[in-house]
């Protein structure tokens, strides 16, 4: 059996992390499907620093899940892999960038604006559930994941988190975030993905069954299968905000995440209104990354073509990123990049 990697920085954090536990307050009751995250909010910023210290001295049993860049092999898809370091190769000399492998991953859903995509190995899925029971059976207090599910976990390094927050920002940066401006290039621009929120959320019968209709708070959403063996659960979407007339009216459409192998995620808009529908028997558990912008500020208003800020294969792909001229390009001071072919491809 594989050995947790501890290190004890402070001697004594999980016992005093146990007593924080034992003594927590009323508030913290995961009763609320409305405004969770704000449960007993000074209590978490009060017991954070301990909280990380008990973790560690707990250790982790996956060191690799916390260094996504250094363990890209045995957790990113392979196609999609090279299909992504394709296209940065290609945008690093400056480009064209040929976006039709990646496309080409991209699979319909059968909803308007929602793909899927295989995203992690099966290896990746089987050791995250591995580290969140791990985690769980150190006692060490976990956060409730967000305000609406009540079961799960916060994978960033936030107060009740699990501090992954190296591996978020390397799946938000490489893949996250070039592949939703891709996708959605009149929604998402250069600047709108650049923070993220992973989040792990856990259906099963007795707990967070369903979960009502809803928009994220985020510009574009990655939702990951990480199991199977599970019924129903389904996820319905009907509009999306600010981009159809009535959109909690649309009619409605799902998405059945039984159909899903372990690893492969959906991809829509944060404003996309969707639904989780009960779980009939097993546990389904999801990982979540939200994408915003800086400051967790979420776009609304779609780019008109030829807006500045709207993206292109180059851009997304890491010209831009790679020779320090975000800002340039934001002006229109490119040097001719953002414009003619580039500037009218999308």
């Amino acid at each position: 059996a594989m050995q947790a990697v501890a290190a004890a920085p402070s001697a004594g954090a999980l016992e005093r992390a146990l007593a924080a536990a034992a003594a927590k307050p009323a508030s913290i009751s995961n009763a609320s499907k409305s405004g969770g995250e704000f449960e007993a909010a000074d209590w978490w910023e009060e017991h954070a620093e301990t909280f990380a210290l008990a973790r560690s001295e707990w250790g982790r049993l996956h060191p690799g899940l916390y260094d996504l860049a250094a363990n890209e092999a045995d957790y990113i898809d392979p196609s999609l892999r090279a299909a992504v370091a394709a296209a940065e190769a290609a945008a690093m000399a400056g480009g064209p960038v040929d976006e039709a492998p990646l496309r080409s991953l991209l699979k319909p859903t059968g909803v308007a604006g929602v793909w899927r995509l295989q995203l992690f190995t099966p290896r990746f899925c089987a050791e995250l559930r591995e580290e969140l029971d791990h985690a769980a059976a150190s006692g060490v207090p976990i956060r409730r994941p967000n305000g609406m599910n009540r079961f799960g976990a916060i994978l960033e390094a936030v107060p009740g988190g699990l501090g992954m927050e190296g591996a978020m920002r390397h799946l938000a940066h490489r893949y996250g975030r070039p592949l939703s401006q891709m996708a959605f290039p009149s929604s998402v621009g250069l600047r709108d993905a650049d923070e993220h929120y992973g989040f792990v959320v856990r259906y099963r019968p007795g707990e967070d069954e369903s979960l009502a209709e809803h928009a994220d708070a985020s510009v574009a959403t990655i939702n990951v299968n990480l199991a199977d063996g599970f019924r129903g659960g389904r996820l319905t979407f009907k509009g999306t905000r600010f981009v159809d007339a009535d959109p909690r009216n649309a009619p409605a459409a799902a998405v059945d995440f039984e159909d899903f192998a372990p690893g492969e995620a959906l991809l829509h808009l944060g404003g996309h209104y969707h639904a989780a529908e009960p779980i009939q028997q097993g546990e389904r558990t999801n990982m979540v990354l939200w994408l915003m912008g800086e400051h967790g500020v979420v776009r609304v208003a779609p780019y008109e073509r030829g807006e500045r800020g709207r993206t292109t294969p180059l851009r997304r792909w890491g010209g831009a990123e790679a020779s320090g001229r975000w800002e340039a390009l934001l002006r229109g001071e490119d040097g001719g990049v953002a414009g003619g072919r580039e500037r009218d491809e999308l």
